[in-house]
């Protein structure tokens, strides 16, 4: 289960930290009470978006984002949902058992 993302202002201000007051992984951690792998994915994110700090000043808060995190697409194979009416009316069979029906 993927965690929530943080507001952008602590996004922003991990970063003023990283890059501009060349601070370790541990001390943004604790100035912005978030957890330590929370702060490193940020920093690698950024790394990898090739971002220096200041920001430029036309990267609003969705550019910072798509920057950061790309576009969400849906992923590739993903198992569409049951039919639930089907499900229900199998289920009434005598005998008729989840598992069964998923075997």
């Amino acid at each position: 289960m993927s965690r929530p993302r943080i507001i952008m202002r602590q996004i922003r201000e991990v970063l003023r930290l990283s890059l501009s007051e060349r601070r370790s992984i541990r001390e943004i951690s604790q100035a912005c009470s978030l957890p330590k792998s929370t702060v490193s994915d940020y920093v690698k994110r950024a790394k990898q978006a090739g971002l220096c700090w200041p920001l430029r000043d036309d990267l609003d808060d969705d550019g910072l984002e798509s920057l950061l995190f790309g576009t969400s697409t849906p992923t590739v194979g993903a198992k569409p949902m049951p039919d639930l009416g089907c499900l229900h009316r199998e289920l009434k069979r005598p005998h008729m058992t989840f598992m069964l029906l998923w075997l």
